[in-house]
């Protein structure tokens, strides 16, 4: 069994600070905001076909956009993963950078179901799931003892990008239509793209073994396959507060905040994703992630549940959730980290990704399926199957946790 610490002459080998590391996670930052902000805004991309052009479909038919494009940000990474390991990220930058610009491009002309699900969730899925995995797997060569608060820092570009997308999205297209705010939001990302490929450089030598096959030797680790559990279950719940919460607001005529309280669940995740990084290297990584996951299963329940049509309620609902679903993005890929070799991170990192992302592809248009049920806007079983699916997550990390290094209430890990 492999050990569950790098040994600390590791740490030595990675620069862990100084201006070349934080130009990385800076290059890492600007990358994630166009990939990680359209997934964080996907809600009101739904509610916006729901109402427009996708009028004659349902809620669920429609979500599967959307699950296709969350299936392949991070399904791709099994092929992804060991290409970066073996070459490098060179390629791999300007083609996912290229095809996300495309696609977003592409999105602006598409009047049909089948070509938003080629343009978007396929094309745009794809382009993301290179950017997604070789911007944290290049973070794995500059930073070992402070990987949390490089990833953290990292992923709050999806915090960012969820509430910059949204924003734009409820002004432009007022002003200028739907087609031309995709071709803005195309442009933006563009731009940040090129600063991301830029700053992004690679540091330890490639791996000429790694395998462009799925690599099953991880699942062998009783650790690594219930940490995996762990997040696949956590993946079937993610993503549906932030697909739903629009057109829960709508259904309960909160028009008020309707448009904006995605917006709000988003740059909350801003503060969710950076702030538990520099406390788990300090306190372990899974003890934050079980933290932060049970807080999540109070809120869906305790909160969400008992919403109803009150305003206040459902922007607390939002803020909470938004902190500590942070953790999914930031501290899941570290955690992952904290079973492996840094030789071999970006494709066992990969390859469980690409079986997670199976949950991925579920989670929104089965919760889509448990809307319909009886008159259509069935919110409380939809919350009620979010929350359950957060408490068995949660609980699973805390066997995983137990099982790499005891049960104890202060042990690190």
């Amino acid at each position: 069994m492999e050990s569950p610490e790098q040994p600390t002459l590791v740490y030595d080998a990675y620069p862990e600070s100084g201006p070349r590391a934080y130009s990385v996670v800076l290059g890492a930052w600007l990358t994630l905001l166009p990939a990680s902000g359209m997934l964080n805004s996907t809600g009101i991309f739904q509610a916006w076909l729901f109402q427009n052009q996708l009028q004659g479909y349902t809620e669920s038919a429609i979500s599967w956009i959307f699950s296709l494009f969350a299936f392949l940000f991070f399904f791709g990474g099994f092929l992804v993963g060991p290409l970066f390991d073996k070459y490098g990220s060179r390629g791999l930058l300007p083609a996912g950078a290229a095809g996300l610009t495309v696609a977003i491009l592409l999105t602006s002309f598409c009047g049909s179901y089948y070509q938003l699900i080629l343009a978007f969730g396929c094309l745009g899925g794809a382009s993301c799931s290179i950017l997604w995995t070789t911007s944290i797997a290049t973070l794995g060569h500059w930073f070992q003892r402070n990987r949390g608060l490089a990833t953290g820092l990292a992923t709050t570009a999806g915090g960012f990008g969820g509430v910059l997308y949204p924003l734009m999205f409820a002004r432009l297209t007022r002003q200028i239509g739907f087609a031309w705010t995709m071709r803005c939001f195309a442009l933006v990302s563009a731009v940040c793209l090129l600063g991301g490929i830029c700053l992004l450089k690679t540091r330890l030598p490639h791996n000429p073994q790694a395998r462009l096959v799925l690599d099953w030797r991880g699942f062998k680790d009783r650790r690594f396959f219930l940490t995996m559990s762990a997040i696949f279950i956590l993946d079937w719940a993610v993503l549906v507060p932030p697909a739903y919460i629009t057109t829960y607001a709508r259904s309960k005529s909160l028009h008020s905040v309707s448009e904006h309280i995605l917006a709000i669940l988003n740059a909350s995740s801003i503060f969710g994703r950076g702030l538990p990084g520099p406390l788990a290297d300090k306190v372990g990584r899974f003890n934050v992630m079980i933290l932060c996951s049970a807080v999540c299963t109070v809120s869906i329940l305790g909160v969400w549940l008992n919403t109803g049509s009150s305003i206040a309620r459902l922007i607390a609902f939002a803020v909470i959730y938004g902190f500590f679903s942070g953790s999914a993005y930031s501290l899941t890929p570290v955690c992952v980290a904290q079973l492996c070799k840094a030789e071999d991170y970006a494709s066992k990192y990969g390859t469980a990704y690409g079986v997670v992302s199976i949950a991925t592809l579920a989670g929104v248009p089965l919760s889509g399926n448990i809307l319909s049920v009886g008159s259509g806007e069935n919110y409380p079983a939809l919350i009620l199957f979010c929350g359950a699916a957060y408490a068995a997550s949660t609980m699973l990390f805390f066997v995983a946790r137990g099982t790499s290094k005891g049960w104890g209430p202060t042990t690190k890990f």
